[in-house]
């Protein structure tokens, strides 16, 4: 019988090994969220307030999507670990891969500016550096999806539960009113198109426990927001 050189036996050292892996390996992955907010420019952005008008704006759907995606994930995994040789040692490895606490993975993404040079001569270019990122699991994100829709989903819940609701009257706020009403009083009917003399009125006064959301505001002109004063 002939000899097999060292090279030979270093091949197939390597082939058993490449085979043990590929064979080892889990072949189980957590289908994770993904979803990032592109905050650049912005000043101490609280992620929260990016998840709330996330939802706000409808997506709840996109996350009751996903947990069905999971859910036929973890099904298909059962499936196949029934079928398969070293059950307990793939059970270990999909038990390993169970990460429900951290399902929805939502980041804040800043567009940074760089510069390359060649011949002389600096060619700017954007690179997206992550500046946080944090997860939650479904029932944290349904539960907040609860809470927006009880005050029909208008501002974040920061915003709504905050103490200093004037503050969050802001003028693009204001100037959304106005177009909403037509740069007209609500009590007395006076258009005033120019807008000068005209407020936006909360409609349950703030000391009263209103809030600084749409449905709240209201135009009046100067006359009759002096004579609500802050009644109801």
């Amino acid at each position: 019988m002939l000899e097999m050189s060292l090279m030979e036996y270093i091949v197939i050292g390597i082939v058993l090994i490449i085979g043990s892996y590929l064979v080892l390996r889990s072949p189980f992955h957590y289908p994770y969220f993904s979803y990032a907010f592109d905050v650049s420019g912005k000043r101490m952005p609280q992620i929260e307030d990016y998840i709330d008008r996330f939802l706000n704006e409808g997506n709840f759907m996109l996350i009751q999507d996903h947990n069905e995606k999971i859910k036929a994930w973890k099904d298909a995994s059962e499936k196949r670990l029934s079928r398969c040789w070293l059950k307990g040692y793939r059970r270990r490895q999909y038990q390993k891969r169970l990460d429900d606490e951290h399902a929805y993975v939502f980041s804040l993404t800043r567009q940074q500016t760089r510069y390359r040079q060649r011949n002389y001569v600096k060619t700017p270019y954007k690179v997206t550096q992550v500046s946080s990122q944090i997860s939650y699991n479904y029932e944290y994100l349904k539960n907040r999806n609860e809470q927006l829709k009880a005050i029909n989903y208008e501002c974040t819940l920061r915003e709504y539960h905050s103490k200093d609701q004037r503050k969050l009257l802001t003028k693009e706020l204001r100037q959304k009113i106005m177009i909403r009403d037509n740069y007209t009083c609500q009590i007395c009917g006076k258009y005033m198109p120019d807008g000068v003399g005209l407020h936006i009125d909360h409609i349950i006064p703030v000391s009263k426990g209103g809030k600084s959301v749409e449905s709240n505001l209201q135009v009046l002109c100067s006359k009759c927001n002096g004579s609500k004063s802050n009644r109801l």
